[in-house]
């Protein structure tokens, strides 16, 4: 995540960002719930928002791939064996 926070925000933003989390007592090398708010604090939600909406639709995808594989696989053994 932070890695998609530099691509917005840039590198030397996360790096400040990082360190104010740490000032506030929080993981700088977690995103969601540490470094996002300090990078809310320092740049506002822009950053916040992209990674948010990078992470929302890799978990819906991830989901979605999940689901066509289980109905491929219920379709295979329910064709087996004719």
């Amino acid at each position: 995540m932070l890695a998609f926070a530099a691509y917005n925000a840039g590198p030397g933003n996360v790096n400040k960002f990082r360190h104010k989390a740490k000032e506030m007592g929080l993981d700088p090398n977690v995103w969601f719930g540490n470094v996002e708010n300090s990078a809310a604090s320092i740049a506002g939600r822009e950053t916040v928002q992209y990674v948010g909406n990078i992470y929302k639709y890799y978990v819906a995808y991830t989901m979605l791939a999940e689901r066509l594989q289980e109905n491929a696989d219920a379709f295979n053994t329910g064709t087996k064996g004719g």
